[in-house]
C-alpha cells in the first residue's frame, strides 16, 4: 500500500507540474529600413519568424512581393536579431508615384513556430491619426464599414493582412495565403454598409481615409479577444484540468491517510 501511496503522490506532482508550466507564445516584430532601392528587414522580436515575405502596395491596391538581390535566396526563417535584404521593386521618384503609393504601404507576412500565418502593415510615410472616422468592426466573421457621417471623408482605402488563424495548421503546411488587394471605397452618395472577408483569423485592419487635408489613418482592432484564436484546444480546457488536479489531490491525500492507519490496525490486532 505504501507503494501505491508513493505512486499517487508522484502522479499528482507530475500532473500539477505540467499543468502549472507557463506557456510563452513569444513575440515577433520587425523593423524596416529603406535605402534607395534596398530594403532591410530585421527581426526585433524574441521568436523565430518563418517564411518571411515583404510586399508593397501598388496604385490599384494590389500587393507586389519583393525579391532578394541577384544571387541570393530568400531565407526560410529569420531568428531574433537576424536581417534579410530585399530589392524595392519601384525605383520611380516620389513625384512620379500616385498619392497613396507615396505613403509606401508595406506588409510583412510570416509564420510563427506553430505554422500560423500573420501579416503586419506599416508605412514609411505614415499618415496622422484620423479625427473623422467610420464605424468599423467585425460582425459574423466579416469586417463591416458603415458610411461616415458628413463629407469629411471622401474615400477610404481598406488594407488588411489575410489571416486564416489556426485553421491553417490543421492540415499539411501549404505555404502562405494569397493576399487579396486593398480595396478603395468612394463614399460619395453611398449609404450602404460594406463587408470584407479578411480570413478566419479576423486580423486588425488599417483604414486610410482621403480627406481635403490629405490622408488620415484609422486602425480597426482584431475580431478576436486576447488572441484566443492562437491557443491550443487544451489551453481552453484549463478549468477541466484544474478540476482533475483537485480530484487527484484528494485521492492521493485519502490513500496516504488510509495507508498510515494500516500499520496501527495491524499492531492493535496483534
Amino acid at each position: 500500500m505504501l507503494h501505491r501511496s508513493r505512486f499517487c503522490r508522484a502522479l499528482l506532482v507530475a500532473f500539477l507540474s505540467s499543468y502549472m508550466c507557463t506557456v510563452h507564445g513569444g513575440n515577433i516584430s520587425f523593423s524596416l529600413a529603406l535605402t534607395g532601392t534596398r530594403l532591410a528587414l530585421s527581426n526585433t522580436g524574441d521568436s523565430v519568424a518563418f517564411f518571411p515575405r515583404v510586399l508593397t502596395m501598388l496604385a490599384d491596391g494590389g500587393w507586389q512581393p519583393m525579391s532578394p538581390p541577384a544571387g541570393l535566396n530568400a531565407p526560410t526563417q529569420l531568428a531574433p536579431g537576424e536581417r534579410m535584404e530585399l530589392i524595392w521593386p519601384d525605383a520611380r521618384p516620389l513625384d512620379k508615384l500616385s498619392a497613396v503609393e507615396r505613403l509606401r504601404p508595406t506588409m510583412v507576412r510570416f509564420h510563427d513556430q506553430a505554422g500560423v500565418g500573420f501579416g503586419q502593415i506599416s508605412f514609411f510615410t505614415a499618415p496622422p491619426p484620423a479625427t473623422a472616422i467610420v464605424a468599423a468592426g467585425y460582425a459574423g466573421g466579416l469586417l463591416q464599414l458603415s458610411p461616415p457621417g458628413g463629407d469629411a471623408i471622401r474615400a477610404t482605402w481598406v488594407l488588411w493582412p489575410q489571416e486564416s488563424g489556426i485553421a491553417g495548421i490543421r492540415e499539411a503546411f501549404k505555404g502562405d495565403v494569397d493576399q487579396p488587394p486593398a480595396q478603395r471605397i468612394e463614399w460619395l452618395n453611398k449609404q450602404k454598409t460594406f463587408s470584407f472577408l479578411t480570413g478566419a483569423g479576423l486580423p486588425s485592419v488599417t483604414l486610410v481615409h482621403e480627406t481635403a487635408q490629405g490622408y488620415h489613418l484609422q486602425r480597426v482592432a482584431s475580431g478576436w479577444q486576447g488572441g484566443k484564436q492562437q491557443r491550443s484546444i487544451w489551453l481552453d480546457s484549463s478549468h477541466l484540468f484544474y478540476a482533475l488536479a483537485l480530484g487527484f489531490m484528494a485521492l492521493a491525500a485519502g490513500i496516504a491517510l488510509w495507508s498510515r492507519r494500516q500499520p496501527r490496525r495491524r499492531s492493535a490486532s496483534t
